[in-house]
């Protein structure tokens, strides 16, 4: 009997980075606070009224491990390129540098279809374990925190009933998924996610004219890699 393959966790990056996990976290954790306000009660025994006032942004924390020494694990970036690409995360993303409130790089953390959670990276504790014998770290953890951006609402597949998505477009005369997928992406070879987006089986048999959703680019990535599926 064929065991299933293991889901590995995954980070993207809006700007397509891609930073895959060795080994997948043994927990994870999130977190969510509501705010009430009450004002004191002048009985002594009675409890005040609460009025909700709102919701903070949730978060989620996960420790990670990069490892070029043991070879069990999944084949990933060394890990001094690994820890690079962790920290660049932190700082202001390339698209808003010149904008009057810059944002910081949006992160997706993907594991599966179990667990997708985007945000930003707030906070990288890492700790080097194990060097090799010229000082070149072989061996790291990563506590990592994430806050949760807005996202907008992921509108209705007009054709399949349901698939979310972000964006839309239109199937010109001419015009295939690869071309579309190449027109949003700057890549045709993403067109399986706009294909599953969309539920489209046979992508030569969609009729010019018809609108199609398209995921964001992170999603795509991830939907185009082996085992991925639309999220």
């Amino acid at each position: 009997m064929t065991g299933k393959s293991i889901a590995r966790a995954m980070l993207i990056g809006s700007e397509g980075t891609i930073l895959n996990c060795q080994f997948n976290p043994e927990t994870l954790s999130r977190s969510k606070q509501a705010t009430w306000h009450s004002n004191p009660s002048r009985g002594a025994n009675a409890q005040p009224l609460h009025q909700f006032v709102g919701t903070g942004s949730e978060t989620l924390s996960a420790k990670l491990m990069f490892d070029d020494f043991d070879t069990l694990g999944a084949p990933g970036r060394p890990v001094q390129l690994a820890i690079g690409v962790l920290l660049d995360w932190l700082t202001v993303s390339a698209a808003s540098q010149n904008q009057a409130t810059p944002q910081p790089a949006t992160i997706t953390f993907q594991w599966g279809t179990g667990v997708s959670f985007k945000g930003f990276l707030a906070k990288v504790d890492v700790q080097y374990t194990m060097f090799s014998p010229d000082g070149r770290p072989v061996r790291a953890t990563a506590q990592i925190s994430m806050t949760a951006v807005p996202d907008t609402p992921k509108p209705t597949n007009p054709t399949s009933g349901g698939v979310s998505g972000r964006t839309s477009a239109q199937l010109g005369e001419g015009d295939s998924l690869a071309s579309i997928s190449y027109a949003q992406y700057g890549d045709p070879n993403l067109w399986r996610a706009i294909a599953l987006a969309n539920g489209v089986d046979d992508p030569g048999r969609i009729t010019p004219g018809t609108r199609l959703l398209v995921p964001t680019r992170a999603e795509a990535i991830a939907m185009s890699a082996p085992g991925g599926s639309d999220v």
